[in-house]
């Protein structure tokens, strides 16, 4: 199972081929990779490795959970409340992979599906009667 713990907005997530993540809004994509694992083969960077490819996409964007700040001074009967919604970002983890790394072979079906081929069916205009 590939797995990369990569630094994004300054937190630090472990992330999987497929996953969906929820993340502070990010303008680009960028990805620091920290540690790559593939099937017990770990690569530990120095700080950051360089030869690890990561391919994202963004789906959607959110706001976060509500949260309340408030402020309050003693003997003065003076309180404050405010609200903070933090927008996030939803993307999703497409493939994970060393540079230079052919991607996986395509299942014996995809291969068969594309060797078939169907007859070509010929249309015919029906003529009118009118």
């Amino acid at each position: 199972m590939k797995y990369a713990i990569v630094k994004i907005g300054g937190k630090q997530l472990k992330i999987t081929e497929g996953e969906t993540l929820k993340i502070e809004k990010q303008g680009k994509l960028v990805f620091d990779v920290l540690v790559y694992s593939d099937a017990g083969d770990i690569m530990i960077g120095e700080p950051v490795l360089s030869g690890i490819k990561i391919k994202a996409s963004a789906v959607g964007e959110e706001l976060g959970k509500k949260v309340r700040v408030g402020r309050f001074k003693a003997k003065s009967r003076y309180t404050k409340t405010k609200g903070h919604r933090q927008p996030l970002s939803i993307i999703k983890i497409e493939e994970i992979s060393k540079v230079g790394e052919k991607p996986q072979k395509p299942t014996e079906t995809m291969e068969k599906a594309k060797t078939v081929r169907k007859p070509a069916v010929r249309k015919t205009a029906a003529k009118s009667s009118r």
